[in-house]
């Protein structure tokens, strides 16, 4: 058995790790919107199937992700990792080498599957090597590799079309997968308790409480906007390579802004509020969209703002609002919304294009809905923190 006192002792291989995983995972995410021209031409997929094979990687998580974050709190960390991270290597081979849209959904299937493995395993170790100390920071580094994979993917994209074709490009991600096994395999434990702190007297059995219901509402409100402006706003800002760069500020706005807002949380406090900032943040700057008001390069830096904010605000809370022994089941919960949120998200402004409507319909309708998303993390009530932990101590309860 590890305890979980070791785990906190190699925070920072484990949170090393947890960069390396993550990124194979995000690279593969946000391969899509920049092939969306070569999908059309090679598939003939309207904007409607493109929503829905970017969306499909969350298809998964709609049902796993509560039994899998459950089951996360007690499998063996290594094992599963490497489980997450050859179920990707299969998917995105299998995507690659897609001769229809059956077979590329099918590889976006399969790795929505191994990436929704790893991540909850990722956020449940960081939780649990992080508690009580830097634990914002850590998520504002650890979600400052979703945006930092966009941007490789947006810039580098053209050139690796014109080297190895999009399968070429494709086969690589998934190559990539495999390369993050050996730090995987080096810094989680193989233990099945690693990293479980237990609680004297606790059922380890995961509950829905009013705050878990409100953050999972409100992330999942957040995520679903924000996946359909990161695969539709490259066509809305022309479509080019010039478009794609326009974009990619989003990623460079969370990539510089997450550990400061990580930092930032773990010196004030109050995630939920920060949460509820992001998304009100976020509507304001889609409404600007909308009506036309703001240029597309400042618009995007604002939506990489409200992202960084929101990513490490909404990673920042499970800690506060669930038992130690049930962070896996959390980060299934709010896993499960925000991945639905993903699925539906892009499809329904991809649907609402198709119909013919100007781009002013679809932004104003995701202003609505951050809006909305706002409202419910305003409520979400938070513990009061704990006491910072002494020099050597350890914690048995919650962080929070």
């Amino acid at each position: 058995m590890v305890p979980a006192d070791d785990l906190a002792d190699r925070r920072w291989l484990v949170l090393a790790s947890a960069v390396v995983s993550f990124f194979a995972v995000g690279a593969t995410f946000f391969a899509v919107p920049p092939l969306v021209p070569q999908l059309v031409d090679g598939f003939g997929l309207d904007h409607l199937l493109i929503g829905i094979l970017m969306g499909s990687i969350a298809v998964p998580a709609v049902g796993l992700a509560i039994p899998l974050g459950s089951a996360v709190d007690r499998w063996p960390a290594r094992a599963t990792a490497n489980a997450g991270l050859l179920l990707m290597a299969a998917g995105g081979t299998t995507f690659a080498l897609a001769s229809g849209f059956p077979a590329l959904l099918a590889g976006r299937l399969v790795f929505g599957a191994g990436g929704l493995l790893l991540n909850l395993l990722l956020a449940r170790l960081v939780t649990t090597a992080f508690a009580g100390r830097e634990l914002s920071l850590a998520m504002g580094v650890f979600n400052s590799v979703y945006p930092a994979s966009m941007i490789v993917m947006f810039t580098l994209h053209p050139i690796l079309l014109r080297i190895a074709g999009w399968r070429g490009e494709l086969l690589a991600l998934a190559a990539l997968a495999v390369v993050a096994l050996p730090l995987s395999n080096l810094a989680l434990p193989a233990s099945r308790r690693a990293g479980r702190t237990p609680v004297p007297g606790h059922r380890s059995r995961g509950r829905l409480t009013p705050a878990l219901v409100g953050l999972a509402a409100a992330w999942a409100l957040f995520f679903g906007v924000y996946a359909a402006v990161f695969t539709f706003a490259p066509e809305w800002a022309g479509g080019d390579a010039g478009a794609l760069r326009t974009v990619a500020l989003i990623a460079w706005a969370a990539l510089v802004l997450a550990p400061l807002v990580g930092a930032a949380i773990d010196r004030v406090g109050r995630p939920a509020r920060w949460l509820a900032a992001a998304l009100a943040l976020l509507a304001l700057v889609l409404a600007a969209i909308a009506l036309d008001v703001i240029d597309p390069a400042a618009a995007m830096i604002v939506v990489g703002a409200a992202t960084a904010a929101a990513l490490t605000a909404t990673y920042s809370l499970p800690a506060r609002l669930a038992p130690a022994a049930n962070l896996g089941f959390a980060f299934g919960v709010i896993t499960a919304c925000s991945n639905l949120a993903t699925l539906a998200g892009p499809a329904a402004t991809g649907a609402i294009r198709d119909s013919g409507a100007s781009w002013r319909t679809p932004w104003a309708m995701l202003a609505v809905a951050a809006l909305a998303g706002a409202v419910i993390a305003a409520g979400i009530r938070e513990p009061r923190p704990a006491a910072p932990l002494p020099p050597g101590g350890e914690r048995s309860g919650i962080s929070g």
